[in-house]
């Protein structure tokens, strides 16, 4: 089965019910694509929604939810060596920030395609195909 990660932006997209976040999820899973995102992805949502401080304990357990639904890729040793190779060698040091570089080499080992809106990050990286989220 093909795979297809969601970056936070498209997540974000999907919990507010924007029609072009609907759109592309909904054209992967008619293709049979497993829709997942990463647990690097979670944080960096979670950090942008406490700083807003907009976060009730109900809204947290439906979001909660919902990201357990996406079968998060956590970081662990193979996606810790695998950025840290990616940093060093394919990113030759050019920042694209530890998240997203943690992210990059999650989807690499799951799958090898991103939805999201951080295009130029993501586009440095061999044997990733980034889809553009608006």
């Amino acid at each position: 089965m093909k795979a297809v990660c969601l970056d936070t932006r498209v997540l974000s997209g999907f919990l507010k019910g924007k029609q072009i976040a609907l759109d592309l999820i909904d054209n992967f899973q008619s293709k049979k694509f497993e829709i997942y995102t990463t647990t690097a992805n979670i944080s960096e949502f979670y950090m942008g929604m406490f700083k807003t401080n907009i976060l009730s304990e109900k809204k947290i357990k439906e979001i909660d939810k919902f990201f357990k639904t996406l079968h998060p890729r956590p970081i662990d040793y193979n996606t810790g060596f695998l950025a840290g190779k990616l940093y060093s060698t394919e990113l030759k040091g050019q920042e694209i920030g530890w998240r997203d570089t943690f992210i990059a080499a999650s989807v690499l080992l799951n799958g090898q395609i991103i939805i999201t809106s951080n295009y130029k990050h993501f586009e440095r990286i061999n044997d990733l195909e980034v889809i553009k989220y608006y």
